[in-house]
């Protein structure tokens, strides 16, 4: 690398960027920087997640934008609280029943809120090139050893290794925020090293790399979302141990695992979920961890069915839309049984009953309209009331003050259905 290029380079890391944003870190022609020399060319300067999703819902607020389209029925009070949070630099813990679109809120902050980034092409860790210090940069460009003076990650071997082959043709991706939102489900087996990452013995044995060196480390899920949104559902399965291994993360945006000897801060904000029962009761998140997320935020069930009737239409999923024809009383009718049922004396309050029996009863209904009319006639699909009977099979909910049996759910749906029949719901 010549004296001039290595100019540049320092010049770049110093001085302030050539280009306007449209929105917090992102270029006004972002799409034309393909390659770590483009980067460097503009001077190119990345902004944590915090300010991504303040700034990106500041610009949505100001121009009048609700900043999570698709979320229904939380206008007054969640949405409020998710964006009192977000301004307020908080990890967010959800706690609701099932089917209250907890993780679809924690989707669509990550969809809506983040701005693209630029990745190297090719690393699992989202491993933006500017963010190496500026010694190592000149170190990479001019085939040198890195000297590390702090045992910190800041980008993976395999990053490293692209830009001292490629050097400032190295290939650029403009990641979108969808692409940074990572999903973990809490279940029993999740382990320690899933979240933390470990050093990889495999690696160490075909590579022949030392034990401690940065080529035997496998990335958990934490860096695996890193610049991103990590989701992790229903947190109270998680045991304390698995638990306690966030609290750095929360309070210090860094963790360690194990023996190795490296920093590593993922930059990622955290959404939790809770069902209440849960985070009281049989599965207890940790007091350290319950007092780090620092938002807790409460969610529920449509309050009204005109909001139930938006997300029927919104999330189910009929097969051939075009032969189908839903008529409103139809939907109307699905909603307020879906309704009444979550409000029956006999229905089990504390599990609840998930907005998806309101979804799934729509698409049984289009599927019996299909099976008795539509297919055999050649005509459109169109749900009927003697259709009703199908939504047995899509109805999910458990009994608290009777025997929860088939028979008994069977029947409590039936009355709902027959007050229906006689105009109290339908």
């Amino acid at each position: 690398m010549s004296a001039k290029t290595e100019e540049a380079i320092r010049r770049s890391y110093s001085a302030k960027p050539k280009y306007s944003e449209v929105m917090p870190g992102v270029p006004e022609d972002y799409k034309q920087v393909k390659t770590l020399g483009d980067l460097l060319k503009i001077n190119y300067k990345h902004v944590t997640v915090e300010e991504q999703l303040r700034g990106n819902l500041v610009s949505k607020l100001k121009a009048g934008e609700h900043p999570y389209p698709g979320i229904i029925g939380y206008d007054d009070d969640v949405v409020p609280a998710v964006n009192r949070a977000i301004l307020s630099g908080h990890d967010v813990l959800l706690v609701g029943q099932i089917g209250q679109a907890k993780t679809k809120i924690a989707e669509a902050v990550a969809k809506n809120l983040l701005s693209p980034i630029p990745v190297v092409r090719g690393t699992v860790t989202n491993d933006i090139p500017t963010s190496i210090p500026e010694e190592h940069m000149v170190a990479l460009l001019s085939d040198k050893e890195i000297v590390r003076t702090v045992p910190e990650f800041t980008v993976s071997r395999e990053c490293e290794d692209i830009i001292r082959q490629d050097k400032l043709e190295t290939k650029i991706d403009w990641l979108s925020g969808a692409d940074r939102f990572k999903y973990i489900l809490s279940t029993p087996d999740i382990s320690v090293k899933d979240l933390v990452g470990q050093i990889d013995a495999i690696k160490i044995a075909k590579k022949g790399v030392e034990l401690y060196s940065m080529e035997s480390y496998s990335a958990g899920q934490l860096l695996q979302a890193r610049h991103g949104i990590l989701c992790i559902d229903e947190l109270p399965v998680l045991d304390p141990r698995k638990q306690v291994s966030l609290l750095s993360v929360l309070q210090e945006g860094r963790f360690t695992t194990g023996a190795y000897p490296v920093i590593f801060r993922p930059d990622v904000k955290i959404i939790a979920t809770a069902n209440p029962i849960d985070y009281t009761h049989s599965g207890k998140i940790i007091e350290p961890l319950f007092d780090r997320l620092k938002s807790h935020i409460d969610t529920h069930y449509p309050t009204t069915v005109s909001d139930e009737m938006l997300i029927i239409a919104q999330e189910a999923r009929i097969a051939d839309s075009k032969n189908v024809f839903l008529p409103v009383f139809i939907v109307k009718a699905i909603a307020k049984i879906t309704q009444a049922t979550r409000a029956h004396h006999d229905v089990n309050h504390d599990k609840g009953v998930s907005v998806r029996m309101a979804v799934h009863s729509m698409e049984m209904m289009v599927g019996e309209a299909e099976r008795t009319r539509s297919i055999i006639h050649g005509v459109k699909a169109v749900p009927r009331f003697c259709d009703i009977h199908c939504i047995h099979q899509s109805s999910k909910f458990e009994l608290a003050e009777m025997e929860d049996t088939r028979e008994n759910r069977r029947n409590v749906l039936n009355s709902v259905i027959r007050r229906g029949a006689k105009g109290s719901v339908a």
